[in-house]
């Protein structure tokens, strides 16, 4: 009786062991190549971009969604594909230590180059298949379905109707790299301590239009939106970090809370 109570004690271990949220601290490296149009701090900030895309690939493999740009013309198009299609992986970088950081000078280009450790954590809870986010995106009134390349000119109307399987708390931000790599924009400020039943139409009444900021000396620019449905209120600021992001959605139980992302380029 004694040793059938000890194998089912450890077997109790192991599952709890294995369905336990795994951490995992990795080292990690990356490099970015720039001239003198770019700082050395935005360069560096986009080496930690790679460094911490890769410290998820090697704990998590590599996700590819059908929400990407597939026309992807941008100069740093791939990286920005890279940390967008993270946000919907099941890790989350807790933090880093060890960080160091050496600019290289050469002729025509300087190379930022960063190494640090990352604790990885990967979250080992379950999605709630019957809580979900569906999205009517209308250019210039015609709608574009979930997997299909979304591309407008400057200036196009816009029009989107965000439709919820369950009642919930919605949360729409925008991350716009072009103008801020680091930082996701609150877009939509649906009446707080109000919970959407079935859909929310954005803009309520009538239409928004596309526009390529005054700052942006291309011709095209990668836009993203994340829509964030929760059975919960999420404190949630005006721009929020795209690691806290992560880390606030990953503290909420799993099976709460649900997210779409939108991807699109816009063109003068």
């Amino acid at each position: 009786m004694n040793y059938l109570k000890l194998i089912i004690f450890f077997t109790f271990l192991l599952l709890a062991s294995y369905f336990a949220n795994a951490k995992e601290i990795v080292s990690v490296e990356g490099q970015y190549s720039y001239g003198p149009d770019i700082s050395d701090n935005v360069a560096c900030e986009r080496a930690t971009m790679i460094a911490k895309n890769e410290a998820i690939r090697r704990v998590s493999g590599e996700n590819i969604f059908n929400d990407t740009i597939e026309d992807c013309i941008q100069t740093d198009c791939t990286l920005y594909e890279k940390t967008w299609s993270s946000l919907g992986n099941n890790s989350v970088i807790k933090s880093t230590s060890n960080f160091t950081k050496t600019i290289v000078e050469e002729v025509g280009a300087n190379t930022c180059k960063v190494k640090f450790d990352a604790k990885v954590e990967v979250i080992r809870e379950n999605v709630n298949k019957d809580f979900y986010i569906t999205t009517d995106f209308c250019i210039n009134k015609k709608i574009f379905k979930a997997s299909s390349s979304k591309s407008a000119k400057d200036g196009d109307t816009f029009k989107m109707k965000i439709n919820l399987s369950k009642p919930a708390y919605l949360y729409v931000y925008g991350w716009y790299p072009i103008d801020n790599e680091n930082k996701l924009v609150k877009v939509i400020s649906y009446p707080q301590n109000t919970e959407v039943k079935k859909s929310y139409n954005f803009p309520p009444n009538g239409e928004a239009y596309f526009m390529i900021s005054e700052t942006n000396k291309q011709n095209f620019a990668s836009e993203y939106l994340l829509l964030i449905a929760s059975k919960q209120k999420i404190d949630l600021g005006k721009d929020v970090d795209f690691d806290e992001m992560k880390k606030i959605l990953y503290d909420i139980p799993r099976v709460n809370w649900a997210i779409k992302r939108i991807s699109y380029t816009v063109k003068r």
